[in-house]
């Protein structure tokens, strides 16, 4: 398969993860950024290779640049979230085929009949060492213990135990660092040589459930005990049999008490967990899950709607034929809607929610000057958040008709001046609207319909659809 992932800019352990696993597997990947897996193009190469692909793969956090591929109609997109929230930060201005989510919550209800699947993270290939190590340390715990009130609970009791064979702290390496970004992981050998030396190593949740450090213990043989996540893992672990679970303190002490004094139960438990790992939680393993699942609903009609934001969903249905999107900044309502904007294509905007943002315009225009579209020659125009920008709005709305065959469509969305101060949200904002001001505007125009006048947003936008008259 060829395959463009609009990767993080940044170390990222579930990016990472698939990446390794999708190129093990065989598969020509391309990247956004630089990775240790795949080959990185420059941004045109992208974006052309990304039209033809089988599959187009968004990422989640630091630097990502999901307006590469936002416009791009190779529908074949899937996002894949690997934030640490359970809540959902998918890129709402394209349209998926899934969604993959690494704190996917148990009780997330008909996740599959909204195409919604889990993907945690797998074990790296730097994770596994066929090394043979001597398991002198009965107890270990590393990691910072500042991110989760219950890691410090466990630290405190394991260091109360003043016991040789337990450790129970960080060893001040870290993967990655905020502070010093890097595209691959740091190694950690201190951290990695501890956990091969543990017969029970002990994982919680740290700013998500799930954690490297889960996987890494299963890796290095220890026994795995673990507070009881609450998100979904595919092909799972059992408490007992091959990890140990605990969803309290108190159950946490009577485990370790229990388990401590029985090392070969622990062995068992430990060489089963790793044996599940490989077989199922390899980052190649994890790779084809991932596959199996974007082919049974990559061509299926239709996207994940409710990710949309609901401005696009409001006026996407106009957006049939040959049209323009008027003021798209960042974002056309549609990947086949010619893009009309005053900021030039991938160069930044510089004001209100499109400063920073790269432009995907076509057409270098004000919306007000469309001299380059003949007369009746357009099926529609869209506008989203840019009608507020002209200081003559029926002589845009004009401008905007003009363009139209008759029977075409103009749909507009607009701030609520009746819930929002138009004028407060952005300097370049010159006029306002509201349900009756948008009527009264269509009137002034002439030969416009009015199909749809309605809230859009409730207490922050209106939607408008208006159809040009038969001649």
């Amino acid at each position: 398969m060829q395959i463009v992932y609009i990767n993080p800019a940044v170390y990222d352990y579930l990016a990472a993860s698939l990446l390794e696993g999708l190129v093990d597997l065989g598969h020509d990947v391309v990247t956004s950024q630089v990775s240790p897996y795949g080959r990185r193009l420059d941004d045109e190469p992208l974006r052309a290779f990304a039209e033809t692909a089988d599959l187009v793969i968004v990422g989640s956090n630091s630097g990502v640049r999901s307006h590469l591929v936002q416009d791009i109609a190779n529908p074949r997109k899937v996002f894949v979230d690997g934030g640490d929230q359970q809540d959902f930060g998918v890129t709402n201005n394209i349209r998926f085929k899934a969604v993959f989510k690494r704190e996917l919550n148990r009780r997330f209800h008909d996740a599959a009949k909204q195409f919604v699947f889990p993907l945690p993270f797998a074990a790296e290939k730097r994770y596994l060492s066929d090394e043979v190590v001597g398991k002198d340390l009965a107890v270990s715990f590393l990691a910072n213990m500042h991110t989760n009130p219950w890691r410090h609970s466990i630290h405190q009791r394991l260091q109360n135990l003043k016991l040789p064979g337990v450790v129970s702290g960080t060893t001040n390496e870290r993967a990655y660092s905020a502070s010093q970004p890097k595209s691959a992981a740091t190694e950690t050998p201190l951290y990695r040589q501890l956990l091969r030396r543990s017969r029970i190593s002990v994982s919680v949740a740290g700013a998500g459930y799930d954690t490297a450090r889960f996987w890494e213990i299963l890796a290095a043989r220890a026994m795995l005990m673990t507070q009881d996540l609450d998100i979904v893992i595919p092909h799972g672990f059992t408490d007992g049999h091959d990890c140990v679970t605990f969803r309290s303190l108190e159950e946490f002490d009577e485990k370790l008490v229990f388990y401590m004094n029985r090392p070969d139960l622990v062995a068992q438990i430990a060489e089963r967990g790793h044996q599940r790992l490989v077989a199922h939680h390899t980052s190649t393993a994890r790779a084809a899950q991932f596959l199996e699942v974007v082919a049974a609903h990559i061509e299926r009609p239709g996207y994940c709607a409710q990710f949309l934001h609901p401005e696009i969903r409001a006026i996407e249905d106009v957006c049939v034929g040959r049209g323009l999107d008027v003021g798209c900044g960042s974002s056309k309502t549609t990947p086949e809607c010619i893009g009309v904007d005053i900021t030039p294509p991938f160069t930044s905007g510089s004001v209100g929610c499109e400063a920073g943002r790269m432009s995907v315009a076509n057409v270098v225009t004000s919306g007000d000057d469309l001299t380059m579209f003949a007369d009746g020659s357009l099926d529609f125009v869209v506008a989203r958040h840019n009608l507020e920008h002209y200081h003559d709005p029926v002589r845009t709305l004009r401008e905007w008709k003009r363009v139209l065959r008759p029977g075409g469509r103009i749909g507009v969305v607009v701030p609520d001046h009746d819930k929002v101060d138009t004028y407060a949200l952005d300097p370049t904002h010159y006029c306002h609207f509201t349900r009756d001001s948008l009527a009264q505007l269509a009137q002034q125009v002439g030969e416009l319909q009015v199909r749809k006048l309605d809230v859009c947003v409730p207490n922050w936008s209106l939607v408008g659809i208006f159809e040009k008259a038969a001649a």
